[in-house]
């Protein structure tokens, strides 16, 4: 049975999982309309008014995985093996299916489907943050990475009861900064990105799009809300939705412009569970330190490392200045 196992000289999560047969290889895509049969019953779906569940008139379709990592009918177990932490993986793998069109792409994507689809991000981690076994919820979206066994257009949404070991960071990183000076390091960056210019990519009145002051990978995209908020599903409005729709949609047609169409990793980082509680006053700050934001790495698989230590061999103020001149 899987589990998840915590390294105590690290710190950190593994999920041992014992290895699985691969699906059966289909010769129609599953995530097509008229092929709704070849996946689980859906989660949740927009579709014409009428139509009846599990049909094909649909335009965004959530799904669970068919053999995911995290299971919401698990149990939730807690167990000390000795000095070690193990925890049953209970949580949710989910499939957001953007598209009927199985050819769309992030920057093909028109901006109404994008809206749907944002939409869509913000009712799965509403809905999944009542379970309150659940403490962090990640949704990513990739497109064209290499051995990706789906390629009709859609997210994954993430559900575990820990926290991802790369958002405590950020969650520690963002409550000492605060703690120190009393502001949110997010609206910082913001303030600091705009008045310095040389890596903001595009500003909407909602929104900045920055390459990172220490940007990991070459052409590093991060997408800020300028307003300040913990929580990505608090946030949502229809005026807010539409504008990041359009910013999201122009940063996928940009990098595919300026790098030849890369494999690009997208990542939507909002507040974990905090109903979901461990320690007593463990998000005591969390609404006035922590910031909702958006990741989007092109080519992860070439992300390079020394020691720990990412490489990054392009400076992120050219990189920005390209991404600027290729905006349009």
């Amino acid at each position: 049975m899987s589990n998840l196992r915590k390294d105590p000289t690290r710190g950190q999560w593994v999920l041992v999982r014992p290895s699985s047969a691969p699906p059966p290889a289909l010769t129609d895509c599953p995530f097509c309309p008229g092929n709704e049969r070849l996946t689980p019953r859906e989660i949740a779906c927009y579709r014409k008014e009428g139509a009846p569940a599990d049909g094909p008139d649909w335009s965004v379709r959530v799904i669970p995985e068919a053999d995911p990592y995290f299971r919401i009918e698990l149990p939730l177990e807690r167990e000390g093996v000795g000095l070690y932490d193990k925890i049953t993986p209970r949580g949710a793998s989910e499939l957001i299916i953007e598209s009927p069109r199985h050819e769309e792409t992030p920057g093909t994507m028109p901006d109404e489907q994008w809206e749907k689809v944002l939409w869509m991000y913000g009712e799965r981690i509403r809905d999944l943050k009542r379970d309150l076994a659940i403490r962090d919820i990640l949704v990513t979206r990739r497109h064209r990475i290499p051995g990706s066994r789906i390629t009709h257009p859609y997210s994954r949404v993430t559900a575990i009861p820990i926290i991802f070991d790369e958002v405590r960071r950020k969650l520690d990183e963002a409550r000492q900064y605060y703690q120190y000076k009393h502001r949110c390091i997010y609206c910082d960056i913001v303030r600091q990105e705009l008045a310095d210019g040389e890596r903001v990519v595009h500003e909407t009145e909602r929104f900045v799009a920055l390459v990172p002051y220490a940007g990991r990978a070459p052409f590093e995209l991060a997408v800020v809300p300028r307003q300040h908020g913990a929580a990505y599903e608090d946030a949502l409005s229809g005026d807010l939705v539409a504008d990041l729709a359009r910013l999201i949609s122009r940063c996928f047609r940009t990098l595919a412009r300026v790098l030849d169409d890369p494999s690009i990793e997208m990542t939507l980082y909002t507040a974990p569970n905090r109903a979901s509680k461990v320690l007593a006053g463990e998000w005591a700050t969390l609404a006035d330190d922590y910031h909702w934001h958006i990741g989007v790495i092109p080519r992860p698989e070439r992300l390079k490392r020394v020691g720990g230590i990412y490489i990054n061999q392009t400076p992120p103020e050219p990189a920005a200045q390209a991404l600027r001149q290729a905006w349009g």
